[in-house]
């Protein structure tokens, strides 16, 4: 079964608060959006003291859409988040950033933003847990959907397939069952599950849009 993981983009810790108690019995784990106002326009909250003081059984991923993540990353590998994604296009010190969440025992993932092709990451596939497609321009809801993306997933999973996929942006029960055929493990969505009137429902929906498709089973 493909995991389907929400996203939570928030300002304040009360709405990281609400976010949380509406989904933690519905899912395993939630992806949180941390961005600068740097290298993507929106900014939210910092994070770190929000993520610590959080009492919560869900799994945190946490997705830098931050500049310089080298910067970032050593404060948040102090909090009880246990998978990050920094984006390739943010640094020129990508090594520094896998060899401290290596080194601390936690799961490593790099971004590709829909425009930037996959060569750029080349270096350090075999060294992430995962690679994290961007299927919408990163930092904020409800981005259009970038059709094209799914061509360069289905692409990398032919020359990668041992190497699990998340796709993040513009999910729904009509494009999840094409990103899972062309490799993807792993969905994040947000505005399908928070534009919702129903947030079970829409979960369940995803969830039923995934089940006959093949994929990895894959999950952390």
């Amino acid at each position: 079964m493909t995991e389907v993981i929400p996203s939570i983009l928030v300002k304040t810790k009360e709405e990281l608060l609400s976010k949380i108690l509406a989904v933690e019995t519905h899912v395993e784990r939630i992806h949180l959006d941390i961005a600068d106002g740097i290298f993507v326009p929106n900014m939210t909250m910092l994070g770190f003291e929000e993520v610590e003081s959080l009492d919560t059984n869900l799994k945190i991923g946490v997705h830098l859409m931050v500049s310089k993540p080298e910067n970032h990353i050593v404060r948040w590998l102090e909090t009880p988040a246990d998978k990050f994604i920094f984006h390739i296009e943010a640094t020129n010190k990508a090594q520094e950033v896998i060899d401290a969440v290596k080194e601390a025992d936690k799961t490593i993932g790099i971004a590709v933003n829909p425009q930037t092709p996959v060569n750029k990451i080349g270096p350090y596939i075999d060294q992430v847990d995962f690679v994290h497609f961007m299927t919408v321009e990163p930092g904020f809801y409800g981005g259009e959907f970038v059709e094209s993306v799914v061509e360069k997933i289905k692409d990398f999973h032919f020359y990668y397939p041992d190497k699990p996929i998340e796709v993040d942006g513009g999910v729904t029960p009509e494009t999840a069952p094409k990103l899972i055929e062309a490799g993807a493990s792993m969905l994040v969505a947000g505005s399908y599950i928070w534009e919702s009137k129903d947030i079970k429902a829409a979960i369940q929906k995803l969830q039923a849009a995934t089940d006959n498709q093949p994929n990895s089973n894959f999950k952390f």
